[in-house]
């Protein structure tokens, strides 16, 4: 990973590109010496990046600030990530995870690898958690598979289009589905849509397991919390009204960082007894 330095007080943020198969995925990296833990941060998709980022950043200084060493970064195809968008999928963001938190894990050996995802990103974290990834796991508003998201995303991009289209040329949510459903590509929010990413977003799911806090951490045996975020957690999540302001969520950041800090010690006393 090539990486160009930036200070935040007296914390290193160092953006590069990290190189996957075909991509580059654009990466910061909010480097802390000596961390208690690490996080990997999967942010929401496409075009939902857009109005979470600000929120999303701050989320990631917060933990930098308080000894947590996060990284985030771009899906292949999406913000400045190279790759073009439409011939990716969710196997290709799925892949992406388990290469990034790999790469995050064996930064130093014996700190515990914390994954949190939101949206889209909560199934691609949890899909990786499930298959071996991190020492814990949060997750804000999963769904419970990606085509939620999608549909929630493309019922909201139709409404904005239509407050600009003559009353002829006025498509609604229905119509850009019949068109996916025939095979043709749709663009929304400046991200072209395929027919194959629509067909595969009803298969790729949240792991049944991580519906909900008790079944997950039954079954992981590893701390695991799932957070339904309400409408005042806009505009991390929907609806984005005044998305463009710099809304306090620190009452947000505080709390799941009280979690966070708990799981550690939990991954640490776990890893302690099993000798790691």
């Amino acid at each position: 990973m090539q990486t160009q330095l930036y200070s935040d007080g007296a914390l290193l943020e160092c953006a590069g590109y990290f190189h996957v198969s075909g991509a580059a995925l654009y990466t910061v990296l909010h480097e802390v010496p000596d961390p208690a833990a690490r996080v990997l941060l999967v942010g929401p998709f496409a075009s939902e990046r857009h109005f979470s980022y600000h929120p999303w950043v701050r989320w990631a200084r917060y933990l930098a600030a308080r000894g947590m060493e996060v990284l985030r970064y771009d899906y292949r195809g999406v913000g400045e990530s190279t790759g073009k968008f439409e011939e990716m999928g969710f196997d290709h963001w799925n892949e992406d995870v388990e290469l990034l938190a790999d790469w995050l894990s064996n930064r130093s050996h014996g700190v515990p690898l914390l994954l949190h995802g939101l949206e889209i990103g909560a199934i691609l974290a949890g899909r990786s958690f499930a298959q071996g990834s991190g020492d814990a796991l949060l997750l804000w508003s999963p769904p419970a598979h990606a085509n939620q998201a999608l549909r929630s995303s493309l019922k909201r991009w139709a409404g904005l289009e239509q407050l600009f289209e003559s009353a002829e040329n006025r498509r609604s949510a229905a119509d850009y589905i019949r068109q996916l459903e025939q095979g043709v590509s749709i663009e929304v929010a400046g991200y072209q849509w395929s027919s194959s990413l629509w067909r595969s977003s009803f298969d790729f799911h949240l792991p049944a397991n991580l519906e909900d806090d008790g079944a997950a951490g039954a079954a992981y045996q590893k701390p695991v919390k799932v957070v339904k975020l309400g409408r005042e957690a806009a505009p991390l999540v929907k609806p984005y009204v005044g998305y463009d302001e710099v809304k306090d969520l620190s009452w947000l950041y505080a709390g799941n960082f009280e979690w966070l800090a708990d799981a550690l010690r939990i991954s640490k006393e776990d890893r302690h007894e099993r000798g790691h």
